[in-house]
């Protein structure tokens, strides 16, 4: 484990650095709104962490404080009642860490995943840096867990492209690593993934949709019984695949027996027609939309 001692100050707000954040998520302004409301009342009751430097306090956690003291000052209600509640608007506490640089990268992943606000690409590329300044694998797996661990990695092992997709909520880091498995070519990955993104955005917009995060079902279709019936059953009519040694009457049975299924028929009345030798018949396509209305001849 990593030394490290701890004090904490109260510190003036000129004298914080902001540095560079460790996560790219942004704050929803409702969260960033409930914030300050909440400083407004009660004050920081969690103090940020930072490193002291000769230029000022590097802020290591807590920009969701910062960003909300920073919209109460600006909303003159909140800072009366900041200031009725005898809120300090000038100073904030802050809680020192003088440490190795291994236990440095590990605090925002530990004050961020707490308030579950870093993305599994954020939390990938800090544990790339906590391996490279010589953090034990092993600690990183008891930390995660070893499934997480696990994933975390092979997220650093996507393309760019799909890891942009996720920082922006737009595919979850495991659907993204299992597509990443099942299309191996990142040029198809990537591909199949936009396709995806533009078919769910379609779908956002016309209100069929909640989010705009690409799903398992939306990248291949809702995999229902009888949509994989009606998919082979398309495949064999249009190009019969040749396995070997087989035999023409052999995908004539197989056709035979997906258009039972797709006629509804039950399990006797399909087993009767194969036994038979009877052909059935794939159903009559419906054709969609309206009905024309037929006008009835007028007497003259």
């Amino acid at each position: 484990m990593s030394k490290r001692t701890e004090s904490i100050e109260w510190v003036a707000l000129g004298d914080i650095v902001l540095g560079t954040n460790a996560r790219t998520i942004r704050p929803a302004k409702d969260r960033i709104n409930e914030y300050a409301r909440s400083i407004a009342m009660y004050g920081i009751l969690v103090p940020l962490i930072a490193e002291k430097h000769a230029d000022g306090y590097h802020l290591q956690a807590g920009y969701t404080r910062m960003a909300a003291l920073a919209q109460l000052k600006a909303d003159k209600a909140l800072t009366a009642l900041a200031q009725l509640n005898g809120v300090d608007l000038d100073r904030v506490p802050v809680r020192l860490y003088t440490g190795d640089e291994k236990g440095r990268l590990m605090l925002p992943i530990i004050e961020n995943n707490f308030h579950d606000v870093m993305n599994e690409v954020d939390v990938a590329t800090q544990v790339r840096s906590l391996l490279d300044a010589g953090q034990e694998v092993q600690q990183l797996e008891e930390f995660f867990g070893k499934p997480k661990f696990a994933l975390l990695l092979s997220v650093l092992a996507l393309p760019a492209e799909v890891q942009e997709l996720i920082k922006a909520d737009r595919i979850k880091a495991s659907t993204a690593v299992k597509f990443a498995k099942e299309i191996p070519d990142p040029a198809k990955l990537l591909k199949a993934l936009n396709k995806a993104s533009d078919k769910v955005e379609q779908l956002y917009k016309s209100g069929k949709r909640k989010n705009k995060r690409i799903t398992e079902g939306v990248l291949k279709g809702k995999q229902t019984p009888l949509k994989v019936v009606n998919d082979v059953a398309a495949t064999l009519k249009k190009n019969p695949p040749s396995f070997h040694n087989t035999k023409p009457e052999a995908t004539q049975l197989l056709l035979n027996f997906l258009h039972g299924l797709q006629q509804g028929m039950d399990a006797e009345s399909i087993l009767e027609a194969l036994a038979s030798g009877e052909d059935i018949q794939a159903p009559e396509v419906k054709k969609r939309g309206r009905k024309r209305k037929v006008e009835e001849p007028v007497e003259v």
